[in-house]
């Protein structure tokens, strides 16, 4: 029984190896494509360190909406001038008294045009409600300078860096 066991401890110490042989080529192929893609991640971002002096940034200062709510008294006088003519056409009965005729009606017409000449004062007093709102939506340019800033030795150290860690993964 000894005779058979060594032969079955050699193939299964082989099965073993190769099983720990397949699992580090794994290991070495997702390591090689975590290489690479950190290898990517460090490119584009200097890429896009370099292309960061000079950049505009739109920057939404307000977006609000403001409810508006007042009461806004009117006091106004308006001044209606009339100019006109008003004809009258009537006729008025008199009572007359002659004496021995007795008392008599008398019908006297009266035809006239009669000019008015006027100006007519009419006073509005009135309070008017507003309840609205207004929406705002204002966007600046807003142009960041290196220089100003005082971060141009930063980004001068984070590309070296990133430079170094570049060759590094190569």
């Amino acid at each position: 029984m000894r005779r058979a066991a060594g032969p079955l401890l050699s193939a299964l110490s082989l099965l073993i190896s190769l099983a720990a042989l397949a699992l580090g080529g794994l290991a070495y192929y997702q390591a090689s494509l975590l290489r690479r893609g950190t290898l990517e991640a460090v490119t584009q971002t200097r890429a896009a360190l370099a292309t960061f002096p000079g950049q505009t940034v739109e920057v939404p200062i307000i977006q609000e909406t403001f409810p508006i709510s007042a009461q806004i008294p009117i006091r106004e006088k308006f001044e209606v001038p009339i100019h006109t003519t008003l004809p009258i056409s009537t006729d008025v009965e008199v009572p007359l008294n002659i004496p021995l005729l007795g008392e008599r009606r008398i019908s006297i017409p009266i035809r006239a045009n009669v000019p008015i000449h006027v100006e007519v004062v009419i006073p509005i007093s009135r309070t008017l409600s507003v309840e609205t709102s207004l929406a705002v939506n204002l966007q600046v340019p807003v142009r960041i300078d290196l220089e100003e800033l005082g971060i141009e030795g930063l980004l001068e150290r984070l590309d070296a860096r990133l430079a170094e860690v570049e060759r590094q993964l190569r």
